[in-house]
C-alpha cells in the first residue's frame, strides 16, 4: 500500500497525513473531507487530469478523475466537465472502511501524477 509519506507536495502531503490521523483516531468523517480536499488539490496542481479518460469497453469512455470512489462524498462530473471540480457530501457519516477506500485512492493518485 503507497503511503501519505511518500508525495512530495507538502500540503497534499499534510492533508493526507491529518486523515490517516483522523482514520486512527475513529474519525472517518473528518478523514474522509481531509482526504477530498487533498484529491481537490491534486486535480488543481495536474488540471490535465480533468481530460484524461478511461476506456470502458470499446469505443466507450469515461474521465478517469471520475473513479474517485462514490460513497457519499462524490465528485461531481458537470464540474470536472466545468474545469471547477467539486465533491458533494450526500451523507455526514463515514465507515473506517470507506474512508481508507477514499485514502488509498487518493495517495495513489497524487503519487501517479508525480506528486
Amino acid at each position: 500500500m503507497a503511503k501519505h509519506d511518500d508525495i512530495k507536495d507538502e500540503a497534499i502531503r499534510a492533508l493526507l497525513a491529518t486523515a490517516h490521523q483522523q482514520m486512527r483516531s475513529g474519525k472517518a468523517a473528518g478523514a474522509v473531507r481531509s482526504i477530498a480536499d487533498a484529491y481537490l488539490a491534486t486535480m488543481a496542481r495536474r488540471p490535465a487530469m480533468l481530460e484524461e479518460t478511461v476506456e470502458l469497453r470499446p469505443g466507450r469512455t469515461m474521465r478517469k478523475v471520475m473513479r474517485w470512489p462514490a460513497l457519499g462524498a462524490n465528485l461531481d462530473l458537470d464540474s470536472v466537465v466545468a474545469g471547477q471540480p467539486r465533491i458533494t457530501f450526500i451523507r455526514d457519516r463515514f465507515a473506517i472502511s470507506e474512508a481508507i477506500t477514499y485514502y488509498e485512492y487518493a495517495v495513489e493518485t497524487a503519487l501517479a501524477q508525480g506528486l
